[in-house]
């Protein structure tokens, strides 16, 4: 078998035709990693500017809405407490007021009949 002839002159254009591609790439693939680091570098630097503002973030819910909610917790449990003192004296005004009311009428302890309980507008039950 007999290899065919190449001439030293198409050699070399043939390497130099190589040569420019593989400069063409290695340009290519320069100017490619050149664009990514700076594209990694730019996403970088956004993350730590996001990463420092949670941070700020948290530091600021930690100091501030930790001590307001806190505050606002225990104003309503006053209010909370403070109701319930005003609901036992009303409790105690009813019971005082209904017990003037079923000895001025003479109530001694039988069971009211209904006519005379719609009469003393003590018909309706609360519920609780």
């Amino acid at each position: 078998m007999r290899l065919p002839f190449i001439s030293r002159r198409h050699h070399e254009e043939a390497i130099d035709f190589l040569a420019a591609i593989h400069r063409s790439n290695l340009d290519d693939a320069t100017t490619w990693a050149m664009e990514e680091r700076g594209a990694r570098r730019t996403a970088e630097a956004e993350l730590d500017r996001e990463r420092a503002k949670r941070d700020r973030l948290k530091t600021y819910m930690r100091r501030t809405h930790t001590a307001r909610y806190e505050q606002r917790i225990a104003r309503a449990l006053r209010a909370v407490a403070s109701g319930r003192v005003r609901e036992a004296a009303y409790r105690r005004t009813i019971t005082r007021l209904t017990d003037q009311l079923l000895d001025a009428t003479g109530y001694q302890g039988e069971p009211l009949l209904p006519a005379a309980r719609a009469t003393l507008g003590m018909d309706k039950e609360d519920a609780a």
